[in-house]
């Protein structure tokens, strides 16, 4: 900024009159611009900066509640015995844990504050970016911890607890996302609403035995990398087009 006063300064005459000089008043604009820029830059946050800010942000008892959901989904498992009837009902722990990541990537549409975001330092992009980030880096502990802890323990086998769990986990999450990035739907009620009707439908699914006995392994299995495949879609087609969803097609209050 010093560099830009100086430049100022060399317009100004003896009784402080601003010189109509049109070319050098330009290369004051643009110096003051550049010298704004740089000092910016310098102050600005690394990437583990931002995503430790961020963190502030979220409110810890989301992952306290997901991490409940795991721990009685294993005493359940212990008293159960892993009875194959049980383990089909797992379905129903699975959208409830995806359930819980909504009210925290809601707030800020909830709360109409999309448009003070958009006018941050840092983008809606980025800002969406490291919370999904956060999230998913969180689960991946909770949900690794948990698969380990049931597959050395016997509870249950890797295809089991694919099937079981991690496919409607990754379907219900495709569908908060779906519904997150969504221009029509601007309801978090309706996208837990929409997670409810899935869970239902999947305990139908899995406890009609004649129709989920002829299922193969493999069917199982390349269903859940088309449910992974799409989630990754569903969030990086959102964060490319977040801005234009939200503000230009959503209907804010």
């Amino acid at each position: 900024m010093k560099r830009s006063k100086h430049k100022i300064q060399t317009h100004l005459g003896a009784k402080g009159t601003v010189s109509y000089d049109r070319e050098k008043l330009q290369e004051t604009i643009k110096a003051a611009k550049r010298a704004f820029l740089e000092n910016e830059a310098e102050s600005s946050l690394s990437r583990l900066e931002f995503l430790c800010r961020q963190s502030r942000y979220i409110r810890k008892h989301w992952w306290v509640l997901q991490g409940c959901i795991l721990i009685l989904l294993w005493l359940l498992l212990n008293l159960s015995g892993s009875s194959i009837f049980f383990q089909k009902c797992m379905g129903a722990f699975a959208p409830l844990f995806a359930i819980l990541v909504l009210p925290e990537l809601w707030k800020n549409r909830n709360a109409n504050a999309m448009e003070i975001e958009c006018t941050a330092c840092f983008s809606l992009r980025q800002i969406y970016g490291a919370r999904i980030f956060l999230f998913a880096l969180v689960d991946l502990l909770l949900l690794g911890s948990f698969a380990l802890a049931a597959i050395l323990a016997g509870k249950l086998s890797a295809e089991e607890l694919i099937i079981q769990f991690f496919l409607p986990y990754l379907v219900t999450c495709c569908i908060c996302f779906r519904t997150l990035y969504s221009p029509r739907i601007t309801s978090e009620a309706l996208a837990i609403l929409l997670c409810v009707a899935f869970s239902f439908l999947w305990i139908q699914f899995v406890l009609t035995e004649n129709i989920y006995s002829i299922i193969s392994l493999p069917l199982w299995l390349t269903m859940t990398a088309i449910a992974a495949c799409y989630l990754g879609y569903c969030i990086g087609n959102g964060q490319k087009n977040c801005v234009t969803i939200w503000e230009v097609k959503a209907q804010w209050n």
